[in-house]
């Protein structure tokens, strides 16, 4: 059984640079080549693998990610004492995108003059990132912790009045799931999984993928518009606990380890 989260030719944008990537893409083919099954996290990546390691699609099952709820207790919503707080996480690459919210911050702030946003985490892409602070005039209104243990990262959405997903490659986006089960209104670009998750659902907003004027323009809106954010939250409690529990993922998964044993 192989499960396979992402490729490194997507993660290059598509595209294979000589040299490490090549050597990982021919060990990520072998895999698949040898595995009974592939599980992929979304139908997004299930094309993505079935094209790029040319597998027949009956070998290729998507089982989404999951989230235990219970870890990320939702509190009763505190008094803002940070203004309008935007949070962002995950890796620091620059598939990850958090250059595109860095762009769309000067216009929030002109609407939202209490703005401030908190990008945590660790990556090669961090030293580009202050550059581009700096170069939207947004550094001052910035913060970049370098990585946030879980405890301090449910205190800091707990805080957030908004999490921003704003990844350009996403093969699933299980943030959007670990800020939705903090209770926090999600704006996320639509790529990938991201996509997926999120779309008709109402339980939270989408922009297109390094779109920063389309992030802006979200952002502003649902920050004027405090019951459409409470609406978008009642709706992702609703959507966590019909598809993304553990209980649902393990129900999705027994099946293929089945037919695998049984051929």
């Amino acid at each position: 059984m192989a499960t396979i989260h992402a490729t490194e030719r997507g993660r290059n944008g598509g595209h294979l640079p000589p040299g490490q990537p090549s050597a990982i893409n021919s060990i990520e083919w072998w895999l698949c080549y040898q595995a009974s099954r592939v599980i992929c996290c979304s139908q997004f990546m299930r094309d993505e693998v079935t094209d790029t390691f040319d597998l027949p699609a009956d070998k290729v099952h998507v089982v989404p990610n999951g989230v235990d709820p219970s870890a990320w207790p939702s509190p009763a919503r505190p008094a803002a004492s940070d203004g309008s707080l935007l949070v962002s996480w995950g890796r620091v690459q620059y598939e990850k995108g958090f250059q595109t919210l860095l762009e769309a911050l000067p216009e929030v702030r002109r609407s939202v003059p209490d703005v401030h946003a908190v990008i945590a985490g660790q990556g090669s892409y961090l030293a580009e990132l202050h550059d581009t602070a700096r170069a939207a005039g947004v550094d001052d209104i910035c913060d970049f912790p370098g990585f946030v243990p879980d405890e301090e990262l449910k205190d800091l959405l707990h805080r957030a009045t908004m999490a921003v997903i704003p990844s350009l490659y996403e093969p699933f986006g299980i943030v959007a799931l670990e800020a939705m089960a903090a209770g926090v209104p999600v704006v996320a670009a639509a790529s990938g999984g991201l996509l997926e998750v999120i779309n008709s659902t109402g339980a939270g907003a989408l922009f297109p993928p390094g779109d920063a004027r389309a992030l802006s323009t979200v952002l502003r809106r649902l920050l004027a518009d405090p019951e459409a954010r409470a609406r978008q939250c009642r709706n992702a409690t609703t959507l966590l606990a019909s598809h993304y529990t553990w209980d649902a993922v393990a129900a999705a998964t027994l099946p293929v380890y089945v037919r695998a044993v049984r051929r």
